[in-house]
């Protein structure tokens, strides 16, 4: 079975607004995505991962990755489509939330992860230990997942034209961001919103978490 496929029915299993009726159109926006299906390869596997690297490597052969987007952008904007829109979101954790604070969090962090938003496998490079001292246990973190820049991307993001969108990297403004050059990718990018003190604020989960459950509020 080819990825682009299996990628369909993991896109109508994760996000609710799609059913089966939808995977014809699901096919066609992956192709936008990825390029030709003259091209596409093929890949047997359970893992929205895996699928999700043999769709980059398609988008690679047929110079999607770097003409059209990052790889970084591919990625984010393949895995929007299983991500919930964000008001499906917030009406799914604050409905959660009525029942149990525990069970919505887990539910959005477990989106934030199945979607690649929390960069699962990047993580996983970093080493962390902790250090007995006369003050307590001393955890140290030697953060490896942040991607480095090539210097290729390094001299491209220094002659992009300057931007003052979106603010910062963790306004509201990233949700759903495809990103640029010198600017992350959010597509794939979901924030709770809560009211404290009259004003909107946002919860949302570290990409690159320093820590387990990393969140930013």
């Amino acid at each position: 079975m080819l990825a682009r496929e299996q990628f369909t029915q993991f896109i109508i299993d994760t996000n609710p607004a799609y059913t089966a009726m939808d995977r014809i159109y699901l096919n066609n926006r992956i192709m936008a995505l990825v390029g030709d299906d003259n091209h596409t390869i093929a890949e047997t596997s359970d893992d929205a991962l895996a699928l999700l690297d043999s769709l980059v490597q398609t988008a690679t052969v047929n110079h999607v990755v770097p003409d059209r987007f990052t790889l970084e952008e591919l990625e984010a904007e393949l895995m929007a489509l299983a991500t919930p829109a964000p008001s499906a979101v917030n009406a799914r954790f604050w409905s959660d939330y009525q029942d149990s604070p525990e069970e919505a969090l887990k539910h959005f962090y477990q989106l934030s992860r199945a979607n690649n938003y929390i960069q699962t496998r990047a993580i996983a490079k970093n080493t962390q230990y902790t250090v007995k001292t006369d003050y307590g246990d001393l955890e140290i973190t030697i953060n490896l997942s942040k991607p480095e820049k090539d210097p290729k991307a390094i001299a491209a993001a220094a002659k992009a034209p300057i931007s003052s969108y979106p603010l910062c990297q963790l306004c509201m403004t990233n949700e759903g961001y495809l990103g640029r050059i010198n600017y992350p990718a959010r597509g794939n990018h979901r924030i709770v919103r809560l009211n404290l003190g009259g004003r909107t604020w946002g919860f949302q989960y570290s990409p690159y978490a320093y820590f387990n459950e990393h969140a930013i509020f």
